[in-house]
């Protein structure tokens, strides 16, 4: 069933008019594949046809009859056409002619065209047979030669009708708008008609709900374009479940459920194009050392043997070499962890690389340039930490390196362009704040302090700029407010420079890298409430520009970077549990934000992945009333 409005009511296709006829057909694909357009060019040439066909029982136009039966057009564009033709008792119609990309207009400037035709007895024209109850009818009658009887257009009505249909998964809308002139005596009505692709226009489609609510799940997106999403919680338990989108039919598809009960875990998608799940948690305060392999091609879950650790809230990162390093966590014991695995997708195998030096969780884990992996200060649980090691894949050991020059933990580690890595800020124990940074140099294996910070800060944003620079902007020192400071790091000169301030003070903000170089930072929490503002940080200027406000107060929300360079942002929460439903697009040519459509569902604490086809798939999350199965994709 599809849907359309007609005279003001949305309607289906399966009631009917006052005359009870179907108003359209049942079968959206002939529609699609014969919609053509009523060419009305030349008012004449529509009279000479009418005339043609005056006998038959319903000789009127009747626009729907049209499209019920063949949704054919009149080919209209030549007048000699049907003058040679003046005889025939069914002239054909042109099922060929395309569907026009403009208005079609009824010349009226030379009205000889229509005096041949005066003296025929079948003259009626009734508009309210076009569009019933509410468009008065004027039947055409006899006029004489006398062109001073022909008055200029007097009215201009627009009689506009949209509908909807369905073919497979693709949706259409049916845009038809009908011209009205009034000429003397003349009742003349031209349609423009349109067959318009969904997939050109900004919306969100409902694309169905997962079977299952969950939270605290993963979404991967497959080499053949589908996301596997897997386990999380259900608000009551957590699951074993996993089911797949395809983008390209919008449905969600039970696969086989994993072998293991777990949420908070790990996925990586290999370069074999296979899915590995590691650890997680399954409630009861029971933590996981299983990991499983799913196989995209077969839809099958395969045990690949266990890690040697239980853990959750664990560091993960794919090597170079396609290998994946997982480091510390916590498996629910008295303790945090600080053992290391390394599984290889060749073997399928997991191999111990010995333990990390320290147990750790909240600790930062960065590629290098050369392909070692650096970890960076943490909580051990019995104190924040200072020391760093270093992970070398091409001989499976970690080693100590220098200690940073402070304690932290929720700090922030960027990778410059010359390969080294700056630490900021942070946390050195409980509702202790560091203003220090400082720099590793991968080659020399030394900490150098870089100065201090003009903040305290830790839950800050860091975003290495396209000229090498890092902005730092926002965050929480420890005291009555989050801040609204923001400095930047020159790795030229190794200096701290106080930038203008953010205007607003925000913590838990998203800030996104514009293709443009700029930096969006959307929302966050002021500490007396949450936010609707947005701003743009240009490095060339070093200033903040308000970009206006988001049309939704929000924190804890989504933002996605599309393929156009707009920056899509969607739900979060505006307030202490209340969650939004709203979305809205910036322009960083404009600085301008758009509202967009709504989605389906309220949603906080959402997954968002921007899949290859460049649509935005949403799913699962947090509301009001409880934990989401649902899922919608956002088409920019």
């Amino acid at each position: 069933m599809f849907y359309y409005l007609y005279q003001g009511v949305l309607m289906n296709n399966q009631q009917q008019n006052n005359n009870g006829q179907n108003l359209l057909f049942n079968r959206p694909e002939q529609l699609l594949d014969n919609l053509q357009s009523l060419s009305l060019r030349n008012y004449s040439k529509y009279q000479q046809q009418k005339y043609r066909n005056s006998n038959e029982q319903n000789s009127s136009l009747n626009k729907f009859q049209r499209f019920r039966d063949n949704l054919q057009s009149l080919p209209l564009e030549n007048d000699s056409k049907y003058q040679n033709n003046s005889n025939e008792q069914n002239p054909s119609f042109n099922k060929s002619q395309s569907l026009p990309n403009d208005v079609l207009t009824l010349p009226v400037d030379n009205h000889s065209k229509y005096q041949q035709n005066h003296n025929d007895p079948s003259s009626s024209f009734n508009k309210s047979q076009l569009f019933p109850d509410d468009v008065p009818s004027s039947p055409l009658e006899n006029y004489s030669n006398n062109s001073d009887e022909l008055e200029t257009i007097n009215k201009t009505t627009y009689y506009p009708m949209a509908f909807y249909i369905c073919v497979g998964v693709s949706l259409f809308l049916i845009a038809t708008t009908a011209l009205a002139w009034h000429i003397s005596k003349i009742d003349i009505i031209v349609f423009r008609t349109e067959v318009l692709s969904m997939d050109r226009l900004v919306v969100w489609f409902d694309t169905g709900d997962m079977t299952y609510a969950r939270r605290n799940h993963q979404a991967s997106i497959l080499q053949n374009g589908k996301v596997l999403v897997t386990g999380g919680f259900s608000g009551s338990a957590y699951l074993n479940s996993a089911e797949l989108y395809d983008p390209s039919t919008g449905v969600w598809t039970n696969t086989n459920n994993m072998n293991s009960i777990r949420g908070n875990h790990q996925a990586f998608v290999l370069a074999n194009g296979k899915v590995l799940v590691t650890g997680g948690y399954t409630g009861s305060s029971t933590y996981l050392n299983a990991a499983e392999l799913y196989d995209p091609i077969t839809g099958i879950w395969t045990s690949i043997g266990n890690m040697n650790s239980m853990r959750a809230y664990h560091q993960a990162l794919v090597l170079a070499n396609g290998k994946v390093l997982v480091t510390g966590g916590y498996d629910g014991g008295s303790s945090f962890l600080n053992t290391a695995e390394l599984y290889d997708s060749t073997s399928g195998s997991w191999t111990s690389t010995g333990n990390i030096n320290s147990m750790r969780i909240f600790h930062q884990a960065s590629i290098l340039q050369n392909g070692k992996v650096l970890v960076t200060g943490g909580d051990s649980g019995s104190g924040y930490l200072n020391n760093a090691e270093l992970y070398d894949p091409s001989t499976s050991t970690w080693t100590l390196t220098a200690n940073m020059n402070s304690i932290r933990a929720y700090h922030q580690s960027s990778i410059l362009q010359n390969g080294s890595v700056l630490v900021s800020g942070g946390c050195s124990g409980s509702n202790a704040y560091v203003n220090s940074a400082e720099l590793y140099n991968p080659t020399t294996g030394v900490w150098t302090s870089t100065g201090n910070m003009n903040s305290l800060r830790a839950y800050h944003q860091a975003s290495v700029l396209a000229n090498g620079k890092v902005l730092v902007a926002g965050g929480y020192d420890g005291g009555s407010s989050y801040l609204n400071t923001a400095e930047l790091y020159d790795s030229t000169s190794g200096s701290w420079t106080s930038t203008v301030n953010m205007n607003s003070i925000r913590v838990f903000h998203q800030a996104s890298i514009l293709q443009n170089g700029t930096v969006l930072v959307t929302g966050g929490d002021s500490g007396s409430g949450y936010l609707n503002n947005a701003e743009l940080y240009d490095p060339s200027t070093s200033t903040w520009t308000l970009t206006g406000n988001m049309n939704s107060m929000r924190a804890y929300h989504q933002s996605s970077i599309l393929q156009n360079g707009s920056v899509l942002v969607s739900g979060g929460c505006s307030g202490s549990n209340a969650y939004v439903n709203s979305a809205e697009l910036c322009n960083p040519t404009t600085g301008v934000w758009t509202t967009t459509f709504t989605m389906n569902s309220t949603r906080a604490e959402h997954t968002g992945s921007l899949l290859t086809n460049g649509k935005v798939l949403v799913a699962g999350g947090l509301t009001t009333s409880g934990f989401l199965n649902s899922a919608e994709l956002y088409q920019p």
